[in-house]
C-alpha cells in the first residue's frame, strides 16, 4: 500500500459519518478479575458508531454482572449470556450463536477500545477489502494509565480484531486451547482468510495481575514495563522511547514468523499486491 492509498483511506475514516451499525462486540468478562473493569469496557463499546449489538459473556454462576452494568442493562443492544467456565476460546465461539452481525469485535472484559474503534476498522476494511483487521494498542494498568506503546508487528491482540462473522463461523477458534487459541487461528487460517493491520492505535491493553494469560512469557515481559512505568518520570521516558520505535516499525501488514513454517499465499496479504 502506497502512502497516497494510506492517505485516501484515512480521508474516508474521518468523512465516514457511522450512519450504519453491522458490528457485534463479543465481550468476555468470565472471571471475578473483570468485575471492576467491565463498566469502562462496556461504556467504550457502546459508544461505538459501528456497534449495533453486544455479547457480554459471564461464568453461570455470577453475581455481580447486573450491579456493575448499571444503566446500560436497558441499551436494546446489549445480550448478557450465562455459560460454564471454559478456555477462551470455546467462549467466542458459543457467543457466536447470538450474533446477528455481519461483522464481530471481540473485546476481554478488562480492555478498553479507543474512541471510534471499529468506526476506523470498518472503513479500512472496505478500502483494503480485508475480512479481517486488526489494530494497534498501548499498554494501560489497573488505573487505565497508559503505560507504553506495543508493536503488534506479528499478530494483533484479540480485543483489536475486526472479522467478518462468516469467518468466524467456518474457522472458529479450537475450543481446548488455553489462553484463547488466537495464535493457532492466525497460523490455521494464514491462506484463507483476507487479512489486514490498521496502524493505528485502537486499543487500550490492560496489564494486570491475576489474569488468565499473567504466567505467559509474553505477559510476563509486559507486566514488568508497566511496573517499570508506575513512576511517573519513568513512564514519560517509557512512552516516549516505546512511541518512538512503533512510529519507526509500524506498518500495513502483519510480519509472518519463520518458527510458524511457510509464508501465507498472496490471499491473505493480498494488499501487497495492490501496493
Amino acid at each position: 500500500m502506497t502512502k497516497k492509498d494510506y492517505i485516501e483511506i484515512k480521508d474516508l475514516v474521518d468523512k465516514y459519518d457511522g450512519t450504519y451499525q453491522d458490528v457485534a462486540a463479543i465481550i468476555t468478562a468470565m472471571t471475578d478479575g473483570e468485575e471492576q473493569f467491565l463498566f469502562e469496557t462496556l461504556k467504550a463499546t457502546l459508544t461505538d458508531p459501528n456497534i449495533g449489538q453486544v455479547v457480554i459473556c459471564v461464568e453461570e454462576k455470577n453475581a455481580w454482572v447486573n450491579k456493575v452494568l448499571g444503566s446500560f442493562k436497558e441499551d436494546p443492544r446489549l445480550k448478557i449470556v450465562y455459560m460454564p467456565m471454559a478456555f477462551q476460546g470455546a467462549v467466542r465461539n458459543c457467543a457466536l450463536n447470538y450474533v446477528n452481525m455481519p461483522w464481530i469485535a471481540y473485546c476481554d472484559g478488562d480492555d478498553v477500545w479507543c474512541t471510534n474503534k471499529t468506526f476506523t476498522q470498518r472503513r479500512w476494511a472496505d478500502t483494503t477489502k480485508s475480512d479481517f483487521v486488526g489494530a494497534d494498542h498501548i499498554l494501560i494498568n489497573d488505573d487505565s494509565k497508559v503505560c507504553a506503546f506495543a508493536l503488534a508487528r506479528n499478530i494483533p491482540m484479540p480485543s483489536s480484531w475486526l472479522v467478518r462473522t462468516e469467518i468466524m463461523k467456518q474457522y472458529p477458534f479450537q475450543d481446548s486451547l488455553p489462553f484463547g487459541g488466537d495464535g493457532e487461528w492466525w497460523i490455521r487460517t494464514k491462506d484463507v482468510v483476507r487479512k489486514s493491520r490498521c496502524p493505528k492505535v485502537l486499543l487500550k491493553y490492560r496489564v494486570r495481575s491475576g489474569s488468565v494469560s499473567s504466567n505467559t512469557s509474553s505477559k510476563k515481559r509486559k507486566a514488568r514495563i508497566v511496573s517499570f512505568a508506575s513512576l511517573p518520570i519513568l513512564r514519560a521516558i517509557i512512552l516516549l522511547f516505546t512511541w518512538c520505535i512503533w512510529l519507526a516499525t509500524r506498518q500495513k501488514e502483519y510480519v509472518w514468523l519463520k518458527a510458524w513454517g511457510q509464508q501465507p499465499s498472496s490471499i491473505s496479504t493480498h494488499t501487497k499486491e495492490n501496493s
